[in-house]
């Protein structure tokens, strides 16, 4: 399924930014601190603004659809004029099948994380989060093509002091959000990309219960909830979801980018996952049970 972006319907983002969702940094201020200042001396390049290229984005992500995906991703692939770039545990996945990554991207600080930029791929360019956790940087020391850029925007109070001590307030931050695939479309419209076509960026369970198309294991402990959908107007196209609720933060996190900056990029979504779903709907959504389940989550029960 190919879903060309569509316009965003403002009831979807209402409903949608209603139930508020655990998220965001996963590592206390002062480790994600250590990891910046250890990151910096590193003296890798900085991510920064470059012209406008003609090369479209095969952005891959880790969600259950990307299986059902394989050959349409291929096909584009072997066209030309595209570069494939990998998230986290995708980078694994696409060498399995023989598709080199044209560039990794890794936010997580978690030092876990060194396997998603094992082993070197030649030619591949490591775009990697200044908070990354020090075994990854001294994983990819000897690599010739690596880039820092920096997860923070705006009035980003935790780091910011750092980075312009470091670089004498000449940096640029990477927008976006909590996950991967929001920093990683903020760092590469920074590079001057403007067309993307998405895969495995599903932001929801599959039909199978699984949570990525991959063995993850730090993910077998997420919980689920029901998450409703139907475009007004439109029952036959009403859907359900299951979700954890960082996938609903994702979700939550890329529909404000579309708000804000939908006019800087064309996307296309394929698979049968959520975001593949808003893109092609336009819903008008109703988030049921969520805030319950949400509530379930934070005070420790089964959502």
């Amino acid at each position: 399924m190919l879903n060309e972006g569509a316009a965003v319907d403002d009831k979807l983002l209402d409903v949608i930014a209603g139930p508020s969702f655990p998220g965001g940094i996963n590592t206390d201020h002062e480790e994600l601190l250590a990891n910046i200042r250890y990151a910096i001396r590193q003296g890798h390049p900085q991510v920064r603004e470059d012209p406008i290229k003609a090369d479209q984005i095969l952005m891959v992500g880790g969600g259950p659809s990307l299986e059902s995906t394989k050959e349409e991703l291929r096909d584009l692939l072997w066209e030309g004029k595209s570069q494939l770039v990998t998230l986290n545990g995708a980078y694994h996945w696409a060498i399995k099948n023989n598709l080199r990554p044209n560039a990794q991207v890794v936010v997580d600080a978690q030092p876990h994380n060194v396997r998603f930029v094992q082993p070197y791929v030649p030619n591949c360019r490591y775009l990697i989060a200044s908070q990354c956790h020090p075994s990854v940087w001294d994983a990819v020391r000897d690599y010739p093509n690596v880039w820092i850029f920096h997860a923070a925007a705006g009035k980003d109070d935790i780091i910011r002091p750092t980075l312009d001590e470091y670089y004498s307030g000449q940096w640029h931050g990477a927008s976006g959000g909590t996950t991967v695939f929001t920093r990683a479309l903020s760092v590469f419209r920074t590079l001057g990309y403007l067309r993307y076509h998405l895969f495995g960026m599903d932001s929801c369970f599959g039909a199978d219960g699984s949570h990525h198309a991959y063995p993850q294991a730090e993910n077998d402990v997420d919980k689920r909830f029901k998450v409703e959908f139907e475009p007004t107007g439109h029952p036959d196209l009403a859907r359900t979801f299951y979700c954890s609720p960082w996938h609903c933060q994702q979700v939550k996190d890329f529909i404000q980018m579309l708000r804000i900056n939908g006019d800087q990029y064309k996307i296309a979504s394929h698979g049968d996952g959520l975001i593949s779903y808003i893109l092609q709907s336009g819903a008008d959504a109703a988030l049921r049970e969520i805030e319950a389940a949400v509530e379930a989550n934070n005070e420790g029960g089964k959502g």
